[in-house]
C-alpha cells in the first residue's frame, strides 16, 4: 500500500488545503490594502485642520488600523495646497500621500496628472462621495444662518435667504467677508437672483470678519444679532455655552473638501486605506467629533441629519472658472457696502 495515498495521511493535507482557500477565499479587496499599507511605511496627510484635532482623527483611525501610522503635515491657506504640492513634485518626484483641499486646487493638480486614479468601489466606497476616480468628497464647510438666543427669539430667525435681507436686520448683522454663500446660491438661481440678494443685504450694513469663527465669537458677545456662517465654525461655540443657535436654509450653500491619492505616493494602499475610512460611517464620524465638520453626503453624520431632504449647492468643480468670476463680482460688492472687521 502507498502510505502517501492513505487516507490518515490525506486528510490532515485535504484539510490544510481546504483552509489556505477559505483564506485566500474570504480575503477581500481592503484586506490586501490593509497588508500593503503596513509594509510601506507612514502616510503624510496634507490637510488644514488644526493639530490636536488632527491627532484625534488620526487616534481613531488607528485604533482600527494600528500598524499604519499616519503624519499631518498642516497645510494653511487656501492656495497653499496646490502651489506646495505642484512644486514639490516638480522638485522631487513626490509630494504627500494624500491631499485634502478646495475642489479648484485638487481639479488643479488633475489637470496636471498628479493625482491617481482609483477604484473605489472595490474598497467599499459610496459612489455618491467618489465623483470621480481622482478625488473623494471627504468633509464640507456648510453656511447656516445663527443668532444670539438673548437678542434674537427663534420664531423671528430667518425661514428663507429673502427674510436673510429683511431690512430689520440693518445694523444687526454680520457675514464672513467673503460673499461665498451667495456665490453658491448663484449655482442653482442663478447669477441675477442672488446677486439681487446680495444688494439687498449689502444695504444692512453688515459687519464682516476675516473669520467665520470670530463671527462666532462676535455673535455669542451680542455685537451683532445674526450672522451668516459655517456650521464647523459655530458648534464649538454653542458647546463652549454662548447663546447661539443655528438653522441651515433651504437650499443649502457648502463648499466640498476633496481629498486624493497624490501620483508617486510613497505610500499609496496607505493612502487609499486612509480616505477609505474617512468615506466610511466610522471615519466619517470621526472626523466630525474631532473638527466640527462633517461630511454632509453620509447620512451618519451629523451635518447629514441636519440637511436631509434640503437640496445641496455649490458650483461644481469642473465650473472652477465661473465660480472665481461670480466670486469676485460678488465679493466686492461685499466689500463696498459693508463694515469691516
Amino acid at each position: 500500500m502507498n502510505t502517501l495515498l492513505h487516507p490518515r495521511w490525506l486528510c490532515p493535507i485535504a484539510t490544510a488545503a481546504g483552509f489556505a482557500i477559505a483564506i485566500g477565499a474570504s480575503a477581500t479587496p481592503l484586506d490586501d490594502l490593509v497588508r500593503s499599507a503596513r509594509r510601506a511605511g507612514d502616510v503624510t496627510w496634507y490637510e488644514n485642520s488644526p493639530t490636536d484635532q488632527a491627532d484625534n482623527v488620526i487616534a481613531a483611525f488607528n485604533k482600527k488600523y494600528p500598524d499604519v501610522k499616519v503624519k499631518q503635515v498642516r497645510i494653511v491657506g487656501g492656495s497653499e495646497l496646490a502651489a506646495r504640492s505642484i512644486q514639490e513634485i516638480q522638485g522631487r518626484g513626490y509630494t504627500g500621500d494624500v491631499l485634502t483641499g478646495g475642489a479648484d486646487h485638487i481639479w488643479q493638480l488633475n489637470e496636471r496628472g498628479y493625482l491617481e486614479k482609483v477604484d473605489w468601489a472595490k474598497y467599499g466606497v459610496p459612489k455618491s462621495v467618489t465623483p470621480t476616480p481622482f478625488a473623494m468628497a471627504t468633509t464640507a464647510s456648510v453656511y447656516v444662518i445663527s443668532w444670539n438666543d438673548k437678542k434674537v427669539k427663534e420664531m423671528e430667525a430667518p425661514k428663507t435667504w429673502a427674510e436673510v435681507a429683511d431690512p430689520k436686520w440693518a445694523g444687526r448683522t454680520g457675514s464672513w467677508v467673503r460673499a461665498s454663500a451667495f456665490v453658491q446660491l448663484a449655482s442653482a438661481w442663478g447669477v441675477p437672483k442672488a446677486q439681487a440678494l446680495l444688494t439687498s443685504y449689502v444695504k444692512l450694513k453688515p459687519l464682516l470678519f476675516k473669520s467665520t469663527y470670530s463671527l462666532a465669537q462676535a455673535l455669542g458677545s451680542g455685537e451683532i444679532d445674526i450672522g451668516i456662517g459655517f456650521y464647523h465654525s459655530t458648534v464649538p461655540r454653542i458647546e463652549s455655552g454662548a447663546p447661539i443657535k443655528y438653522k441651515v436654509l433651504d437650499p443649502v450653500p457648502m463648499h466640498t473638501i476633496y481629498s486624493g491619492v497624490s501620483k508617486n505616493a510613497k505610500n499609496p494602499d496607505g493612502a487609499k486605506l486612509l480616505l477609505a475610512w474617512l468615506a466610511s460611517d466610522e471615519g466619517a464620524l470621526a472626523y466630525e467629533a474631532a473638527t466640527s465638520r462633517g461630511n454632509p453626503l453620509i447620512a451618519a453624520t451629523k451635518i447629514g441629519q441636519l440637511v436631509k431632504g434640503k437640496k445641496l449647492v455649490e458650483y461644481p468643480p469642473d465650473q472652477a472658472e465661473a465660480f472665481n468670476k461670480v466670486s469676485d463680482d460678488f465679493n466686492k460688492l461685499l466689500e463696498a457696502g459693508a463694515g469691516g472687521r
